[in-house]
């Protein structure tokens, strides 16, 4: 029996090692298949995006299959100790548990994906609406990690613009990032969902020039607008205004000569506070510190921010403890000319919730066909 009990730990340790490998697999192939469905694939869609969450049903459940297989392992062992195990659990194998687990995590994997209830785009159809261009350029240097406003700035700059997302209709909507030089992080589009899907990524790693380049992030945001209706654009800077490279009232000046209008969200206080400093492993070890040894405190430079709405014609709003006034931005969208924006959306869909469905029952009648134990003689 202590060879029966030996034996058990091994495929114990076997199992534990396939299960866990089958939960990386089945993640990183998910997470595949969401890169490539956002990059070749945004015909694709869920009906119900809302059911997401339950995905975290399926970490849970390997979790808890772990725990009870690991109780019952140590249970078999006690008992085989005492010559119960053939009464009790005949033929017991923790290998073959793991592969019923396995093919049964699968079926309820594919019934919450038949839940999400994908759909395939089936029938073009330009789409005319009026609506506005708006770039939002933010602010990802490294003092937006100070959390003077109790939470990090960039952190607050996140929801600040996926609360403007969520207030806007048919405006189209790009997205630049910004520190000691600027990008377009996402092009002008009314996909909402897929500027949320960028704005995800955005932390203040993404840049690797140092430093606040105001002018150039509105130099940039400028550019995006290229082939875009000359009336009915807009750009908004979310930033702590710490200037340190260039003359933003210049290149908003520029930008209002072009009929766009510049606005500024502050996402910090005139008090400021320390700037975080992490290790590479993401912890926090302490501030930055300057040439004199001090910490390095980011304060919110507020003329700079008031003038370069001033000469780009539009309104400035700084932060007040974790939250950011939206309404003067969104009021100005409404106010401006809405132009006629031609857009090619998806008007009829194909449902795909069956296959998963089947592809769940046929994987609970594959974990039907696993043999059973059977009692030894």
């Amino acid at each position: 029996m202590r060879k029966e009990n030996d034996r058990n730990k091994q495929q114990y340790n076997s199992a534990l090692l396939g299960v866990v490998i089958s939960e990386v697999l089945f993640w990183g192939a998910l997470i595949s298949v969401l890169w490539v469905k956002s990059e070749f694939a945004p015909h694709v869609e869920l009906h119900k995006p809302e059911l997401i969450p339950l995905l975290a049903i399926l970490p849970i459940a390997t979790f808890a299959f772990l725990l009870h297989l690991r109780w019952k392992t140590k249970a078999i062992g006690l008992l085989s100790d005492s010559n119960l195990q053939d009464a009790t659990l005949p033929g017991f194998s923790p290998g073959r548990e793991a592969w019923r687990f396995v093919v049964w995590r699968l079926a309820l994997s594919m019934v919450i994906f038949g839940l999400l209830g994908p759909k395939v785009g089936s029938r073009l159809q330009e789409v005319e609406t009026k609506g506005a261009d708006f770039v939002i350029a933010i602010d990802v240097s490294n003092s937006m990690r100070a959390e003077d406003l109790g939470v990090e700035r960039i952190a607050l700059a996140r929801q600040t613009v996926e609360r403007i997302l969520n207030k806007l209709g048919s405006d189209r909507v790009g997205l630049v990032v910004f520190a000691g030089e600027a990008y377009i992080q996402c092009p002008l589009t009314s996909d909402y969902s897929a500027i949320k899907l960028f704005l995800n990524s955005v932390t203040t790693d993404v840049v690797a020039t140092q430093g606040t380049a105001l002018g150039s992030a509105i130099d940039v945001s400028v550019k995006a607008f290229d082939n875009a209706p000359e009336s009915s654009r807009s750009i908004l800077l979310i930033t702590d205004g710490e200037n340190h490279e260039d003359d933003p009232v210049a290149a908003a000046s520029s930008a209002f000569e072009q009929g766009i209008t510049v606005h500024v969200l502050g996402v910090a206080t005139p008090e400021g506070a320390p700037i975080p400093h992490y290790d590479k492993r993401g912890r926090k070890i302490g501030f930055i510190h300057g040439p004199d040894g001090q910490p390095v405190v980011s304060r919110l430079d507020e003329s700079v921010l008031v003038a370069t709405v001033q000469a780009g014609g539009g309104s400035f709003t700084r932060a007040n403890r974790s939250y950011i006034d939206i309404s003067p931005v969104i009021d100005a969208l409404n106010k401006e000319e809405k132009t006629r924006i031609a857009n090619v959306r998806f008007t009829d869909y194909d449902h795909r919730f069956q296959f998963f469905l089947l592809l769940a029952l046929g994987l609970i009648i594959m974990e039907a066909f696993i043999p059973n134990p059977t009692k030894r003689r």
